[in-house]
């Protein structure tokens, strides 16, 4: 199908079937059953349209015409629409369980996910070593009978209060190199000793958890990929997502489109926002600036459908947007905190407001500025390692 036929498609398919009501990104975590149901049949709907998924092995539910480009663009008018996103984690074990699992392991959780019974969390990160997943402590001991007996802790793992399965990596070799002796398990969060706690943030939403892993015990089934091998496991499912970068430069415009707006609702001493021209310079700049970080994610998409991108390609993208993101929401605070806001601006002051709150965890997910500063600088540059 044709690109443009095909995101004709989608937008009328997202127009009819997502939830209504305001959805910021950054609140994924539904409040009440019915929101978490609405939540679940939207993800489904999504799957059952070959919208995502797609891609995935026919006898899986994909579709031989889908293409990656087709992945772009449905979460580019996901976010145009500003209707919820697929969960990142959900696509992330999709896809690992794709590429690195067994045929039993497909059979057994690749139908539940297409069906939204199971929703997946991702427990990397961890208290003392941040987006540093060399450095992670969580251990997981081989016992005699062959299953594994996991002890340590996670954070900032989002969804997993309501999720049924997570994508876990852990220490099975103390005595290996720190990139070596990992190992990535699938856990079901209803194992004896998973311990959660959702943890508050500014936003007013709770969708970082801490997970607390006290003896839990993991049959070697569960293992995804190979025992110490999940290095490599971990890097392949984190590049699986430089394909929606395309989305994030939406989302970067519609966040200049907003601060357009509230310009029209803000009143200076000598008179609207709007007419300020050193506002009007000001947003020129940030128009530049978005079209730059728009060209080089439509260049990474490219890259990444023709197999020609370079593992940097992503993370370049992702410090140049979450970067910017946190420049324009700053700018739309001085903005308002520099005039007077008229009640008709409440609206757009709102989503901004909620913006703001939510740009400095987007520096973090998905590892941090720093750990990305780092990783293209020894991926991209040759430079040697800082750490």
């Amino acid at each position: 199908m044709h690109t443009d036929e095909f995101r004709t498609r989608v937008r009328n398919f997202i127009a009819a079937q997502a939830p209504t009501g305001q959805f910021y990104d950054g609140v994924r975590v539904p409040r009440s059953p019915d929101a978490e149901g609405a939540l679940r049949g939207w993800y489904a709907s999504l799957f059952d349209a070959g919208l995502i998924g797609g891609s995935w092995p026919a006898q899986y539910g994909g579709r031989p015409d889908h293409s990656l480009r087709h992945d772009a663009v449905v979460m580019e008018e996901i976010v145009r629409a500003r209707a919820p996103r697929p969960i990142d984690q959900v696509l992330l074990a999709s896809h690992l369980i794709i590429t690195f699992g067994t045929e039993a392991q497909r059979e057994k959780y690749l139908p539940r996910i297409r069906s939204a019974e199971d929703i997946w969390c991702q427990l990397f990160s961890e208290p003392d070593v941040g987006s540093d997943l060399a450095r992670l402590s969580t251990k997981a001991i081989e016992r005699p009978d062959g299953t594994f007996c996991v002890d340590g802790q996670k954070v900032w793992s989002t969804d997993a209060q309501w999720s049924q399965m997570g994508v876990l990596i852990a220490r099975t070799d103390r005595s290996a190199k720190p990139h070596a002796g990992l190992t990535v398990f699938l856990l079901d969060m209803t194992t004896p000793g998973v311990g959660i706690r959702p943890i508050r943030e500014m936003t007013g939403s709770d969708e970082f958890c801490e997970v607390h892993l006290d003896q839990v015990v993991i049959p070697p089934e569960q293992i995804l990929g190979e025992l110490n091998q999940g290095w490599a496991v971990v890097n392949s499912g984190l590049a699986s997502e430089r394909a929606y970068v395309g989305a994030n430069s939406v989302l970067l415009a519609q966040l200049l489109d907003d601060i357009v707006e509230l310009s029209g609702h803000v009143d200076y001493l000598s008179g609207p926002a709007a007419d300020d021209p050193v506002v009007s310079e000001q947003l020129a700049d940030f128009k530049a600036r978005v079209a730059a970080v728009q060209c080089l994610a439509a260049d990474v998409v490219s890259q990444v459908i023709a197999g020609t991108d370079h593992p940097s390609d992503g993370l370049l993208a992702k410090l140049a947007y979450t970067e910017l993101n946190v420049a324009l929401c700053s700018y739309a605070m001085t903005m308002m905190a520099g005039g007077r806001l008229r009640p008709s601006g409440q609206p757009v002051a709102a989503r901004l407001e909620h913006a703001m709150l939510w740009s400095r965890a987007l520096t973090i997910s998905g590892g941090s500025s720093e750990i990305v500063r780092n990783l293209i600088a020894t991926q991209l540059l040759q430079l040697p390692r800082s750490w």
